[in-house]
């Protein structure tokens, strides 16, 4: 199978360039060093500096060129793959087959620690034939191959090889639309349109200067929107959606989008080891009830961790264990805990729609069935830290020391892979995981390698009943992206997360 196509999609006519547009978000990248990193701000920014092999459309969410202009798969774990002539890094380096192999030979090196590699964990190498020429191979079959290199793997230019991670601070490194100038931290990121960017041609009206605002309140967000300070905003709270359609220069756009949001454990930790106890909890949830109060609706019930892009394993009639106050109450008393336990739910302030009232209303529903539940807030980095403190030691004694913890977040999975996903919640290595079964490892690693797209299909479909089996993580929604942004803008949301500043036009 061979696909060829021009790269650079979803542009609209405007009357003339923009010099700049301001964009905000709740939060920052940890780093601009695009392969070191599982961040999905990252995911949004790197992709203005650097540039993928192939890239999901505006719209569609259909896989089209980028860097790589044609591919064809030569069998179950060989994909050829032709790079464009004109793509050049912003010292004027030109973009090539090494280039690429030094990128996602970087991410799997074990010096990296990346934390994208387990996402390349069935990567092999990359045989280069010519500057603008490659073969990947991967260790067995790998369906979901485009899906995940349009996401992850960005292609950063050799000659950054041993420097350190402080230079992506002050500068990009890649061949993107767009060059980092400055970075005040917590504050705001400059970029300015690369001139020697390949793309500039299909994109002749895109901004000249983007700023990226760090504004971790959802409020303050709106409040900066509607005082034109700034362009674009996401996460607009859904009481808040109203008050900016009322505004006449403002415009609002809500796509049902990729991320999930779930209740995670601190699993094998005292009461949190007991399959009663993870199932009450899964049953004095009342889902629905956030769903239309906190979210106003905008966000779909989900049964699954897959979201309806994910090329393998999604179901849409899978339900969850249903909200039932009384199977929880009788759950509790035959668990080892009947008289309760005390837990701690943790969440981030403003990186998720609705993520901090969620967490206040959790303990609320938990109390009826004797858990003492204490919502717990805070800023994302500190949040990260906690989490990770938990993962890290997971396979130490000292995990088990640890109190017990409920984790309220969201993971976008803008990769549409399943075994990433699974990898990532329940593996071993996953960067998001609290549980450890090596054998549950090697039941996804097989279904990531099936070449049968129906057999395939079927396999990551009984992962799922395993991990509900297990009760390993709660799936509360998906839910729906909503954008605001100035009626000057021709702006167009995206269903994964992302944002395009070279589309963004005047009107």
């Amino acid at each position: 199978m061979i696909a060829l196509a021009l790269g650079g999609g979803g542009a609209q006519a405007s009357a003339a360039p923009l010099e700049k547009v301001t964009i905000v978000l709740p939060s920052e990248t940890p780093t601009m060093h695009p392969l070191t990193e599982s961040n999905f701000i990252g995911t949004i920014t790197w992709r203005w500096a650097y540039d993928t092999l192939v890239s999901a459309e505006t719209g569609s969410g259909k896989i089209a060129p980028w860097l790589a202009v044609k591919w064809e798969k030569l069998g179950p774990a060989e994909t050829k793959f032709w790079l464009r002539k004109d793509a050049k890094f912003g010292d004027g380096t030109p973009v090539t087959a090494a280039a690429v192999k030094y990128s996602f030979d970087t991410i799997v090196a074990p010096e990296t620690k990346s934390r994208q590699a387990a996402y390349f964990r069935d990567y092999k190498g990359i045989e280069v034939l010519d500057d603008h020429t490659f073969i990947w191979r991967s260790k067995g079959p790998d369906n979901g191959l485009m899906t995940r290199i349009s996401t992850w793997g960005l292609i950063v230019n050799p000659k950054t090889k041993g420097k350190e991670l402080a230079i992506f601070a002050q500068t990009s490194h890649g061949s993107g639309p767009y060059v980092l100038k400055t970075w005040e931290k917590a504050n705001r990121m400059v970029f300015e349109a690369n001139p020697g960017w390949w793309g500039k041609a299909k994109h002749p009206d895109m901004p000249k200067t983007v700023i990226l605002r760090r504004i971790v309140e959802p409020t303050t967000r709106v409040k900066a929107l509607l005082a034109g300070e700034v362009d674009i905003m996401s996460g607009v709270p859904p009481h808040l959606i109203e008050q900016v359609r009322a505004n006449p220069k403002k415009a609002v756009a809500a796509v049902p989008g990729i991320r999930l949001m779930y209740l995670n454990y601190s699993h094998g930790i005292g009461p949190l080891a007991d399959r009663n106890v993870m199932l009450a909890i899964n049953h004095a949830v009342d889902f629905e009830k956030i769903r239309k109060t906190i979210l106003g609706g905008l966000a779909e019930p989900m049964g699954q961790l897959y979201h309806p892009w994910t090329y393998a394993g999604y179901d849409p009639k899978r339900k969850w264990y249903p909200y039932d106050p009384e199977k929880a109450k009788a759950l509790m008393k035959a668990s080892k805990f009947p008289q309760g336990f005390k837990v701690t739910v943790y969440t981030a302030i403003g990186r998720y729609p609705g993520d901090k009232e969620t967490c206040e209303a959790i303990p609320g529903m938990l109390k009826p069935i004797g858990i003492d539940a204490t919502c717990k807030p805070m800023n994302y980095p500190l949040y990260t830290k906690l989490r990770r403190a938990y993962i890290d030691d997971k396979t130490k004694d000292t995990y088990k020391k640890r109190e017990p913890a409920l984790f309220y977040q969201g993971y976008g999975n803008s990769a549409s892979d399943p075994a990433l996903i699974m990898r990532a919640f329940v593996g071993c290595k996953g960067a998001w995981s609290y549980y450890c079964d090596k054998e549950l490892d090697a039941v996804i690693d097989k279904a990531a390698r099936l070449s049968d797209e129906k057999a395939q299909d079927a396999a990551f479909g009984k992962i799922t009943d395993t991990f509900k089996e297990r009760v390993l993580i709660t799936p509360f929604f998906r839910i729906h992206d909503v954008y605001a942004y100035d009626k000057r803008l021709n702006f167009t949301a995206r269903h994964d997360e992302k944002i395009y500043p070279w589309e963004i036009t005047a009107k």
